[in-house]
């Protein structure tokens, strides 16, 4: 049960939102990050780079990376692009494609809740991402990107968050994307006692996009506890999240990507998977999976569905239900031998952002083989944390995703 907080901050000013507020990090290649940040430099994503995000002959030693993004933060910061907010807040942050909606309460939870597994996950995280992002809250500071965090629907906080929705925001601008951001903040002391006591209601939240900073900040807690003997600011035992009800979120697909036949013909490909499938030509220029078990797969210029022959209902581990389980366990290693899902040069991961658009522009790029599959539901998310199994990589894309640079979060 979450033991939710009001927060001081800086919060973007309305006139620079717009500029200031950086897109979704993961969902720019590192390339178009490095044109992005030399077009807009006084972008919150200039305080959040990584090596990738520089030409190989301009890349800092990662010591001075970290003091860079502290020199721009600290610019951003003074030049009035935002503005301090002492009293202690809540905040409501609604994020409007024009054609979802989403709205979550921004707040701060005690890392124990992660420790203790209230917060449940459902990714493995890599060692040295933990690290640089632990060194980043020593060296820049600060938390600006809400750790997204999903709890049961609950129609009692729907109440309340609505009855907040029905005043003006305190910030509405659109994204680089064209997503439409709103804000309202809650200083209310009854309405933010009302919050807190209705999210201690709630069981257990589950990590949707954040698992990194989430490690990272327990991990930065463990550090400031030692080094100051038990005697660290209560700020370093937070974490920054945003807490959205789970029917209101949006799963998309990552399909794959194949750079190669495995040195087989496609009527070979075809035939090995119609022993766990019914292999299915298709005349259209694209495809779209219907349900869970069911893929597309482009093979020489055409089509195909591949029904996936066994019921994944009676797979008694939540993990092997899940299609990116059967897609790496049934197709992408015993067909084209990639066994390594994470590193292998060989396989690309396709968020599906762009609809057909970005399955198009991999065709084009020359990918002989795609590979389309169903989106993952958030009960299948919420079976495998409860069973506390951790889901294949790209397993989930939720979309849309939480910006960075509407708050910063001082640490320390």
């Amino acid at each position: 049960m979450p033991r939710i907080s009001a927060f001081d901050s800086w919060l973007v000013r309305q006139q620079y939102a717009s500029g200031t507020v950086s897109p979704a990090y993961d969902a720019v290649s590192a390339r178009e990050r490095q044109e992005f940040a030399r077009e807009n430099p006084d972008n919150f994503l200039n305080t959040m780079r990584l090596m990738e995000d520089f030409r190989d002959d301009e890349r800092p030693e990662r010591s001075e990376l970290l003091h860079l993004n502290k020199q721009v933060l600290d610019r951003l910061l003074e030049s009035g692009s935002f503005e301090h907010q002492p009293e202690p807040s809540l905040f409501l942050y609604q994020l409007d494609t024009g054609t979802h909606i989403q709205t979550g309460v921004v707040c701060e939870v005690s890392v124990d809740e992660y420790h203790s597994g209230n917060i449940r996950k459902h990714e493995e995280t890599l060692i040295d991402k933990e690290s640089l992002l632990t060194s980043y809250l020593k060296v820049v500071g600060v938390s600006s990107s809400p750790i997204c965090l999903a709890y049961p629907q609950s129609p009692s906080i729907d109440g309340l968050v609505a009855q907040v929705c029905d005043t003006p925001p305190a910030l509405d601008f659109h994204g680089f994307d064209g997503v439409e951001q709103r804000i309202w903040q809650i200083q209310d002391p009854n309405i933010q006692s009302q919050l807190i006591d209705l999210f201690s209601n709630v069981e257990t939240t589950y990590l949707t996009d954040g698992h990194h900073r989430a490690a990272s900040a327990s991990r930065y807690c463990r550090i400031m506890q030692a080094e100051s003997g038990g005697q660290a600011s209560a700020s370093t035992q937070k974490l920054l999240v945003v807490l959205f009800p789970d029917n209101q979120l949006r799963l998309l697909p990552f399909h794959r990507s194949v750079r190669d036949l495995n040195g087989k013909t496609a009527q070979k490909i075809l035939g090995e998977l119609e022993k766990d499938f019914t292999v299915t030509r298709v005349e259209q220029d694209e495809f779209t999976s219907s349900q869970h078990g069911e893929f597309g797969l482009y093979l020489e210029d055409a089509w195909h569905k591949l029904e996936f022959r066994h019921d994944i209902s009676k797979f008694p581990n939540p993990v092997n239900q899940l299609d990116a389980t059967i897609l790496q366990n049934h197709i992408l290693e015993p067909v084209f031998g990639i066994k390594e899902n994470r590193n292998d040069p060989r396989l690309d991961y396709v968020p599906d952002v762009g609809g057909a658009d970005v399955i198009r522009n991999k065709i084009a790029e020359g990918w002989p083989v795609i590979l389309v599959m169903h989106a993952a539901s958030i009960e299948q998310l919420m079976a495998v944390a409860d069973a506390n199994e951790l889901m294949p990589p790209k397993s989930t894309y939720f979309d849309p995703k939480p910006r960075s640079g509407i708050f910063v979060r001082k640490r320390g």
